[in-house]
């Protein structure tokens, strides 16, 4: 089952209520120097995931495991960078944990790692075919291993019948068959996309309304008293540079 909470009606408790159940959340968070009106909107993106959370642990369970893509290890430090990449999803987390839920391992380090450094590899800019294929193979099997890593770390640390957190870049994140998928997906996540869409037009118009102004205008350099024509090869109205 693929809930996609926000969107559509909530699923009904006698369903679940005795299954693995896991609610997936986008990871967001704003840089620093992001506009007051951004971080608004994902501040209030965050209230929203905290408000659908609640919904569902009303009707399935409070939430006894939290599971953080991205970030290997479990527990205390796990948290503390959760609180660095994003303060309303450590918010969201903190409320969970006053109430007994466990920060959970989902990454493994070196697995991380490998991913991580053969996808820097291929990003470098190969000029060999053959070495190309190699990397390329290295972080197919490298994925892999992550993958069942944390397919085994969702199916081991998740009883039945217990609600789980996701913190992930991707909602369509792999999760085992035997865990029930809820997608928390409010209105508010449509307007971050919207905001940061808006934003990246209005600068991509600015950029390119800065080339336009430094680029010299088109001249007619026909000398004075004589008349430009087309077809005049020898002086063709068009602007060359001194």
């Amino acid at each position: 089952m693929n809930e996609e909470i926000g969107k559509i009606e909530k699923p009904k408790a006698d369903k679940v209520m005795g299954k693995k159940k896991a609610f997936i959340c986008v990871l967001l968070q704003a840089p620093q120097e992001a506009s007051k009106e951004l971080h608004d909107l994902i501040f209030k993106y965050w209230e929203a995931v905290d408000k659908n959370i609640s919904t569902l642990e009303e009707k399935t369970g409070v939430v006894k495991k939290i599971f953080v893509e991205g970030i290997p290890g479990k527990g205390e430090d796990v948290a503390m960078n959760l609180k660095e990449a994003s303060l309303g999803a450590w918010n969201v987390v903190e409320e969970r944990r006053k109430t007994g839920a466990e920060v959970s391992e989902l990454e493994n380090l070196e697995n991380l790692q490998k991913v991580i450094d053969w996808s820097k590899c291929l990003n470098v800019g190969l000029t060999n075919r053959s070495v190309a294929e190699k990397i390329s193979e290295e972080l197919r099997k490298a994925s892999e291993e992550r993958f069942e890593f944390i397919e085994k770390s969702l199916n081991d640390n998740l009883l039945e019948g217990e609600s789980a957190i996701i913190f992930t870049g991707n909602q369509d994140i792999n999760i085992p068959d035997n865990i029930e998928k809820f997608i928390i997906s409010p209105p508010e996540l449509d307007q971050v996309a919207q905001w940061v869409k808006n934003a990246q037009a209005a600068m991509e118009a600015e950029l390119k309304k800065a080339y336009e102004a430094q680029s010299p205008p088109v001249e007619n350099s026909a000398p004075e008293g004589k008349e430009n024509k087309s077809s005049d090869n020898s002086d063709s109205g068009l602007w060359t540079p001194n």
